[in-house]
């Protein structure tokens, strides 16, 4: 099985936050964030294509045991990271980057648990789980960092929780 051909999700397109680098003529403010996105999108990118891999040997609609359902979950979960991590690197406001942090946080837990249940079931293998498991501490590490990145801007959160 070809990963590449699984991994459909775009590479990483430095182009699109050249602007973004360059606002205000203030590149070095904005540089590090977005090269510590893009760590991060390249890992899930890598990581992605091992768990659309993992849900790929789940069955598909004809199963009685309901693996179809959690094969839809684990897409679920994966489909909206990338989307997050872009949404993230994309805007100033430290609230909308903190709340797309914690989705992609809440994401990947989801994620995790069904692939634990997938093995519970005894619908897939304990050895494809853990190298996903490791792909994801990589993931998580770079994510750390790219966190520590975002700066408390003075926006305010009409909601409170990002204060």
């Amino acid at each position: 099985m070809d990963l590449e051909q699984l991994n459909f999700l775009p590479e990483w397109d430095e182009n699109r936050f050249i602007k973004r680098m360059n606002r205000h003529g203030e590149a070095w403010k904005n540089a590090p964030g977005i090269l510590a996105a893009r760590d991060v999108y390249k890992q899930w990118r890598e990581l992605f294509g091992l768990v659309i891999a993992f849900a790929e040997n789940l069955e598909d609609e004809r199963d009685e045991n309901n693996q179809s359902t959690t094969k839809s979950l684990i897409y679920q979960n994966a489909m909206i990271v990338a989307p997050k991590i872009i949404g993230a690197v994309s805007v100033d406001a430290f609230s909308i980057k903190m709340e797309n942090a914690a989705l992609i946080r809440s994401n990947c837990r989801q994620m995790m648990e069904q692939i634990n249940f997938s093995v519970l079931m005894g619908w897939s293998d304990e050895t494809y789980k853990q190298v996903i498991e490791e792909s994801l501490e990589q993931f998580k590490y770079l994510f750390r960092i790219w966190v520590a990145t975002f700066e408390r801007n003075g926006d305010v959160d009409e909601w409170g929780l990002f204060l």
